[in-house]
């Protein structure tokens, strides 16, 4: 069960990566097509750097568009050094979300999802813990607030099984890949050809 040290963990993990790029990386594009990697670094650091009265100023600005909040609420990070940035994450990773609302495992699966829109474009091997990924797949696929996080595929029908660590969902058609390429597919990046089995045609 993920909890506020979880995401410390995570965001810490993520700041690690961070501080491993080039000034080049950091201006790469990610898989989030609004962000570089550096966009990708402001977005995870702005939720460290809100509280709730910020954060529904910042709602009501972008007309209560979640999406539209999370830009507004990184661009003010943009401004500032890469350093800094990655030091205000790492002082405030056990910091819980602004609003009650957002559980633990919301913000996990948010950096571990981030961190790998980094990895996968600059094609790093690193990986993020497997613990995180455990409970980022258990997140995207029982909790009703990941559709809040991300717009993931449809799950009915099929049967997503990890092959490198021992986590199954559904019954079906068998979707099989890593867990880190399935949870990446739940949240609809583009990395199908990551994946096999006979239940990946739902997902086509």
């Amino acid at each position: 069960m993920a909890t506020w040290s979880t995401a410390g963990k995570a965001r810490n993990d993520f700041a690690d990566m961070i501080d491993s790029l080039s000034a080049e990386q950091l201006d790469q594009q990610s898989l989030c097509s609004d962000w570089t990697a550096r966009g990708v670094l402001a977005h995870v650091t702005s939720f460290v750097e809100t509280n709730a009265v910020s954060f529904f100023v910042s709602m009501a600005k972008a007309g209560f568009d979640f999406d539209k909040t999370s830009i507004l609420m990184a661009n003010k990070q943009l401004a500032r050094p890469v350093e800094d940035v990655v030091a205000t994450l790492r002082s405030k990773a056990t910091k819980s979300a602004p609003l009650p609302m957002f559980p633990e495992s919301m913000t996990v699966a948010d950096v571990v999802i981030h961190g790998q829109d980094i990895r996968r474009p600059l094609g790093l091997d690193s990986a993020p813990d497997p613990d995180l990924v455990r409970q980022t797949l258990d997140f995207l696929t029982t909790e009703k607030m990941a559709t809040t996080l991300v717009e993931r595929r449809a799950i009915e029908g099929v049967q997503l099984v990890a092959n490198d660590m021992d986590w199954t969902f559904g019954d079906g058609p068998e979707i099989n890949g890593s867990g880190e390429a399935i949870l990446m597919a739940l949240a609809n990046r583009p990395v199908l050809d990551d994946l096999s089995g006979d239940g990946l045609a739902a997902w086509q």
